[in-house]
Formats: structure tokens, sequence, C-alpha cells
């Protein structure tokens, strides 16, 4: 076998995680399970076996650590490149870690980890478009049954990023690049049956439902990567991935809004001016005014605000009806 093209990823890093500065998740967060294979012995076929990770098509290549596929990244997993066979229609990898979120109180689950896809090279006849395949991050409950995935979809028909929900597949409109290392960070929350993710700190989808499936258990048994053929025949693409990180936790991160904005300023019945904004945990939000433009005060009565979830809030100016004319501005904070 021909061997795999090193140092052809570059390594786009900057653990910004799900969240930026102060926002991050909160302390208790639980680590389920972290490796960056710096253990596992170096190799084709060497990953199925290396600290319980599983999977099939063993013995061609298929699968395996590289010692250091990215300049300067260490050892690395991958799935990809080694052909499978004809058989053959999909090859998964996948490491279990067993997590009640129910039974634990702890409904929310995160999977971070780097990973990007190098595109394939071999074509069916001379000139033609290379053979190129799927990649689906995947997520198993108690029982082995697949709960939903997120697709790098590298075929040119279909190229991008697509939600599975583990009965339809959903266009998300979003691309990965090809050829480098992104970061992932797929945030579950199962209590809603909801999942965000993120890739290099770039919203792909938010709160969308988790899966579609009524025959699963709303547990992880399991996360992992599935190889899926694109055509009659095998592409030699393959995915790297690192630093693969499962935790779970009490409670979501905050996404900031960002930009953050006033969604409305309006008057009500008694004539006063109301303010409307999108709070969100780990914020403070000061309501401050100006009646020449140059001085700001904040000595409004009730005019900080602080919330527990994410909602839609509100403030009134109950002096503002005798008021011609009144500037107003919002400062969010960090909380604390």
């Amino acid at each position: 076998m021909e061997p795999r093209p090193h140092r052809v990823l570059a390594a786009v890093f900057g653990f910004a995680a799900a969240v930026a500065g102060p926002s991050q998740a909160p302390a208790v967060e639980r680590e389920l399970y972290f490796t960056d294979f710096e253990e596992a012995p170096v190799g084709d076929d060497q990953l199925v076996g290396f600290d319980s990770w599983n999977g099939n098509s063993t013995g061609r290549g298929a699968h395996g650590i590289d010692a250091e596929a990215v300049q300067g990244l260490g050892q690395s997993a991958f799935i990809g490149f080694g052909n499978p066979g004809f058989a053959a229609t999909s090859v998964t990898v996948l490491r279990p870690v067993s997590h009640d979120p129910t039974g634990t109180g702890e409904p929310i689950v995160r999977l971070i980890a780097a990973l990007g896809v190098n595109d394939s090279s071999n074509a069916p006849i001379p000139g033609a478009e290379p053979l190129r395949d799927q990649f689906f991050v995947s997520f198993f409950d108690g029982a082995g049954q697949r709960l939903a995935s997120l697709d790098f979809n590298n075929t040119e028909v279909a190229f991008g990023l697509w939600r599975d929900d583990g009965v339809e597949t959903h266009d998300t409109t979003e691309e990965f690049i090809r050829g480098e290392v992104q970061l992932l960070v797929a945030e579950i929350d199962f209590e809603n049956n909801t999942w965000t993710v993120e890739l290099d700190g770039f919203p792909i989808f938010r709160d969308a439902e988790f899966t579609a499936r009524a025959d699963v258990a709303m547990t992880l048994g399991a996360a992992g990567i599935v190889w899926q053929r694109g055509g009659l025949t095998w592409g030699n693409n393959w995915m790297l991935f690192d630093d693969w990180t499962v935790t779970a936790d009490t409670v979501k991160a905050v996404i900031p809004e960002d930009p953050f904005v006033l969604r409305g300023v309006e008057r009500d019945a008694q004539n006063c001016v109301v303010l409307t904004w999108k709070a969100q945990p780990g914020f403070s939000y000061q309501v401050e005014y100006s009646d020449d433009g140059a001085t700001w005060k904040s000595d409004l009565p009730d005019s900080t605000k602080t919330e527990t979830s994410e909602i839609d809030t509100s403030f009134t100016d109950p002096d503002s009806a005798a008021m011609p004319t009144r500037l107003y501005r919002v400062v969010r904070n960090p909380a604390g």
C-alpha cells in the first residue's frame, strides 16, 4: 500500500471550545474520556484494541495511528485511505463511553476533537474527479444503536456538513475545509433532545433536533467515526482525529450572542420606554441612560438584569413617560 501523504493538513487550533473568554463551560463539567493517542502503538490497524477502541474492517489499513500526520501535532488516529474491500460499504471505529444523562443528573454531553479530512487522489479513470466518500462523527446509545451523526460529506455532489438525526439528513449549508485540522465542538442536550455544533468556533447549527429515532434509548454508549463509501469504489480520502474528549455537564455552555444588540425599543400603553434583548446566563446586563448624550447614568431602579437561562428579557423606564428625549444603552458584562 502506498503511504498516506503526511504533513498535508495544516493545524488550525486555539481551543476556544464552544464558548469564548469568561463565558466558558462551568466547573461542574466532568471528563468521561480523553485520549491524545500518544500512548498508542503506531501503524495501520493499531487503533482498534488500543484503550478499548473498537471497530471493523481490521487488517486492511482502513484505520490506525499516525506518528505525525501533521507536523507538531504528535500522534493522531485516522480512518480511511486503506481500501476495506468491495464487500464493505462502511467502516466504523468507536470508543465506548457509558453515560446515563438522567441517572447522573448530567444531561449535557460534549464531544471536543481536532479533526480534518484529507482529500482523495485516486480517480476511476485518468483525468476524472477523484473518488470521494463520507465521514460521520456518530453517537450511539447503550445498546449500540446510532442516535445521530455529523456528516463530513467529501463527495462533489453533496460536499459539506450534514446533520443526520438517525432518520433523515439535513443540509446545514456550511462546509469544512479539506486539508485542514479543525476544532469540532458538539454539545448534546439529552433532556431536550437537541444539540449544537461548532467548527473552529463557527456555529454550524444550534439547538437542532438530536435524534428522530423512537427505538433508541436517550443514553450515551459510544462515540466514534464511520467512513462510508461514496460510490462503487472507495476513495483514498481519510479523516485525522486527535485530542478526543467527551465530557458531561449539568448545564449547557453559553455561546455568547455576537454582536450583542437590542431587539426592541418601544413605548408601552403608559408611554414608558421598554427595552428588550436576549439575556444569557453567565452575564449581567446594566441599563444605562443619558439625557444629554454625554453623561451616562445607571441609577434607574431594577436596571441590572441577570438570568439563569437564555430568554428574552426587558426593562421599562418608569420615568420616561415625562421625558421627551432620552438615550439608552445596555452594557453586557461577565456575571460575578
